[in-house]
């Protein structure tokens, strides 16, 4: 019988038992999310790849811009579009975040500009009228510079000049206020060459500031010497020289703007860069005057009234131009009043020799010994009239007669040219002294004299009138009318067209052709007085001449 086991239920070492693991298994089910997951990341890179940039644009106003709707355009293509508004930190102005096209990264250079196009009125005239109905847009005016950028500031106004333009950029300053804004013409000879880009107004300095630009190829034009000035449609220059009044065309007097040229007698200077700097002269006279710039400076005190002397004013010798006059009265805190001769007028001048540089051609140190010479030989200044008709006056320099005594003396820190009396000084001696000749003169007699003279006139007269009132005289003159009547009637009488005057007309034809019937017989007569007696002798056969 074969032997029976038994399970021990607590002898465990002998029993072995077999140890079961679960394996996890992934669920098919689960492949579709993680594909839609992977399906997502992809599109979501796809479409983070075909975005374009994202920029922010500072602006004064969002005036027509509407978020999601206004797009970014260049040349009337749009480029991206507006997805947000909001206002600065500081509540001065509004940002735009503008999402780009893909691909338009090329243009958001450093330098590239953007402005809002919306209907504008404007000396250049109207512009964007088109906006009316689709609504104002963003404008992008793509930039040269390599650099990219995602941060911008918007134009308050459209730029006059686009970008890419050949030409040459200068900055003007001049000291006076003028009427001038962006995109006034800059003209030469009468062409359009450039615009005004910027005006703006330095505080610290007190001066106007504009940007123009000039175009090719007349920026080749402007040399170092070029001057520019305001061109005005009217310009009425009233001074020593007279009344000028230049007017152009309306289009001059309305849009105004810059003109330049290139001195007169003055070489043209070296080529300018982009940028240079120039001088704004109010007009052209000033450009002109300005270009004298070697001064040699004196002071006159005058004798007489310098009323109708100007700043500006001419200071001629004989007729010809050699200063200015700059300062009219000439007052300085040093001034020593004690050495003003009768409390004379101090005017400063400035003789130009630039002016006279071909005719005399001195050195400075030249000028001031020369003039010294000649002060002693009796060159003097005068005030004088320039122009009756505006009271202009001007200075004159001209020798006194003789040989004067000079003693070399300053005023202001200037030499003193010695002066003279004026013209309208002397007339007005001249007349003080012929006034007082008159006053000196013994009038009483020849008064007396000339009353008697009248009472003897009265005397004439009253007996002449008593002879005509006479019977006698006015019968006189009665007949005297009669027979002048009567010889009037007999004139009219025989005057042409009246009938004595064609009897007497028609007895004169008469007579004409008895004297003509009569002639031959007067002549007959002459040659033989008793032709009447014994007859005309007869008359001979003419002979006949032989053939020569």
């Amino acid at each position: 019988m074969a032997p029976t086991w038994r399970a021990d239920p607590l002898n465990t070492h002998n029993n072995e038992e077999a140890a079961v693991k679960h394996r996890a298994r992934i669920s098919p089910v689960w492949l579709i999310p993680v594909a839609a997951a992977l399906i997502g990341c992809w599109l979501v890179y796809q479409n983070f790849l075909s975005r374009g940039p994202e920029i922010t644009l500072r602006l004064a106003t969002a005036e027509g811009l509407e978020a999601g709707h206004t797009p970014v355009k260049v040349n009337s293509v749009e480029v991206g579009h507006v997805e947000a508004i909001r206002l600065t930190d500081d509540y001065s102005g509004a940002i735009a975040e503008i999402r780009m096209n893909p691909g338009t990264t090329e243009l958001l250079a450093a330098d590239s500009r953007f402005w809002v196009v919306k209907p504008r009125i404007g000396r250049q005239g109207i512009s964007g009228l088109n906006t009316i109905l689709s609504g104002a847009y963003i404008q992008l005016l793509p930039g040269e510079k390599a650099d990219t950028a995602l941060h911008f500031k918007a134009l308050r106004h459209p730029p006059i000049t686009s970008t890419g333009v050949p030409g040459v950029s200068l900055i003007l300053t001049g000291s006076s206020a003028s009427s001038l804004n962006a995109g006034d013409p800059v003209v030469y000879q009468g062409q359009t060459v450039g615009k005004v880009e910027t005006v703006e107004f330095s505080a610290e300095h007190r001066r106007m500031r504009y940007r123009v630009f000039i175009k090719a190829p007349y920026s080749q034009i402007i040399t170092a010497t070029t001057q520019f000035w305001m061109r005005s449609g009217i310009d009425l220059h009233i001074g020593a020289d007279g009344v000028n009044v230049r007017t152009g065309s309306l289009q001059t007097i309305v849009a105004g703007g810059i003109t330049f040229s290139q001195p007169e007698g003055v070489a043209p200077g070296e080529p300018i860069d982009d940028g240079s700097h120039f001088t704004l002269y109010p007009t052209r006279a000033a450009a002109r005057q300005d270009r004298f710039d070697w001064q040699i400076r004196y002071g006159l005190l005058l004798p007489d009234s310098v009323r109708g002397l100007t700043d500006g004013a001419p200071v001629l010798y004989r007729g010809i131009r050699i200063g200015t006059v700059k300062q009219v009265p000439y007052f300085t805190p040093d001034l020593d009043y004690s050495k003003l001769d009768g409390f004379r007028v101090p005017v400063l001048i400035a003789i130009e020799p630039q002016r006279i540089s071909n005719w005399l051609d001195w050195s400075e140190e030249e000028w001031r010994t020369n003039m010294q010479k000649l002060f002693g030989h009796g060159l003097r200044a005068t005030i004088e009239s320039a122009n009756f008709l505006t009271g202009a006056m001007l200075i004159s320099l001209h020798f006194k007669d003789g040989k004067s005594d000079y003693t070399p003396r300053s005023v202001g820190g200037f030499p003193v040219f010695p002066t003279a009396p004026g013209t309208i000084s002397n007339i007005q001696q001249q007349i003080t002294a012929l006034l007082k000749k008159f006053n000196d003169l013994q009038l009483s007699g020849i008064v007396s004299s000339m009353q008697k003279t009248l009472a003897t006139i009265s005397t004439t007269t009253q007996s002449l009138n008593a002879l005509l009132k006479a019977d006698n005289t006015q019968k006189l003159a009665a007949e005297l009318a009669d027979t002048l009547g009567a010889l009037q009637q007999t004139l009219t009488a025989y005057q042409q067209g009246a009938p004595v005057y064609q009897q007497l007309g028609e007895s004169l034809q008469h007579l004409n052709r008895i004297l003509r019937d009569l002639e031959p017989l007067i002549n007959t007569l002459n040659k033989k007085p008793n032709a009447l007696i014994f007859g005309a002798p007869p008359s001979q056969d003419p002979v006949p001449q032989a053939a020569p």
